[in-house]
C-alpha cells in the first residue's frame, strides 16, 4: 500500500482512538475529582443520573447532535467533555501525520495517550498522578531496544533534556524563595523531567516555551484574574505535542544560528 494511503488510514484511526480516549479520560478524571472510583459503572448524566445509551456516547458527534444537552433532563453537558474529545481527535490526527507508518509510532502513540490522561487529570484535580509519569518513563525505556537506538546517544539526549528540567527546577525554587509562594507544582516539574527522556535540550526548551505561551493565551482569553493558579500540565502536554509534530523545522533553524 502507498505510504500516503497508509498515513491517511493511520490518521483516521488515531483520530478516532484519540476522541474515544478523550471522552473516557474526561469521565474518569471527573469521577476521580469527585472522590468516586474513576472506572466504576457506566457513563451517566451528571445532572439527572440517567445511564447514557450507545447513541449518546459517540465522541463529538453526540454532543453536536444533542446541541450540548442531555436527552433526558435537558441540562447542558459540560463543554469540557467536547474539548477533551476534540483534543484527543486533533492529537491523533497530528500524530499520524507527523510520525506516519513507522515503527516508532507505537512509542509515540502510548506517549500521546499518557499525555492526554495527564492533561485531563491535572485539569480536573490539579494533580499529575505518578503512575502516568511512570508509564511515560517505562514506555521510553521499553522502546529503546525495540527501535534499535544507540544507548549512548539516547542517554546524552536525555541528559540534555533533563538538564533543561533541572534548570527550570532551580529557577522555580529560587523564585519561590523570593516571592514566598508556589510558582509551579511538583508534578509539572516531574513531567518536564520525564519529557526529557524523549526530547533533547532544544526540543525541551521549545516545549517549555510553547507550554508557557499556550497557558498565557488561555489565561488571557478566559479572563482569568492575575494571581489565580491554573493547571500547567495540559499546556506542557500541548507544547510537547506541538514540538513533536511541528517543531522540527523551528529547532533546525535555531540550531543553524548557533
Amino acid at each position: 500500500m502507498d505510504t500516503a494511503v497508509w498515513t491517511v488510514y493511520l490518521c483516521f484511526w488515531l483520530g478516532v482512538l484519540g476522541a474515544v480516549l478523550g471522552s473516557f479520560f474526561h469521565c474518569a478524571a471527573g469521577r476521580w475529582a469527585a472522590g468516586e472510583h474513576p472506572f466504576a459503572g457506566r457513563s451517566r448524566c451528571g445532572s439527572c443520573g440517567r445511564v447514557l445509551g450507545a447513541g449518546e456516547l459517540v465522541p463529538v458527534l453526540s454532543f453536536l447532535l444533542q446541541r450540548g444537552s442531555c436527552r433526558g433532563c435537558g441540562e447542558k453537558i459540560p463543554p469540557g467533555c467536547l474539548w477533551a474529545e476534540l483534543a484527543g481527535l486533533l492529537g491523533g490526527l497530528c500524530l499520524g501525520f507527523s510520525v506516519g507508518p513507522r515503527r516508532e509510532l507505537g512509542m509515540w502513540t502510548v506517549w500521546g495517550v499518557a499525555l492526554l490522561a495527564v492533561s485531563l487529570a491535572d485539569a480536573a484535580r490539579r494533580i499529575i498522578p505518578d503512575q502516568l509519569l511512570l508509564l511515560l518513563a517505562v514506555n521510553r525505556l521499553v522502546w529503546l531496544p525495540l527501535l534499535g537506538e544507540d544507548i549512548k546517544g539516547a542517554g546524552l539526549s536525555a541528559l540534555g533534556g533533563c538538564a533543561v528540567a533541572a534548570a527550570l527546577l532551580a529557577l522555580v525554587l529560587a523564585g519561590e524563595k523570593l516571592t514566598g509562594r508556589e510558582l509551579m507544582g511538583g508534578g509539572d516539574i516531574k513531567l518536564m523531567f520525564v519529557l526529557g527522556l524523549y526530547f533533547d535540550w532544544p526540543r525541551q526548551l521549545l516545549t517549555l516555551l510553547a507550554g508557557c505561551l499556550l497557558g498565557l493565551a488561555w489565561a488571557a482569553g478566559s479572563g482569568k484574574k492575575k494571581g489565580i493558579a491554573i493547571p500547567f500540565g495540559p499546556f506542557l502536554a500541548a507544547g510537547a505535542a506541538a514540538t513533536l509534530c511541528f517543531g522540527g523545522p523551528l529547532v533546525d533553524w535555531y540550531l543553524n544560528l548557533l
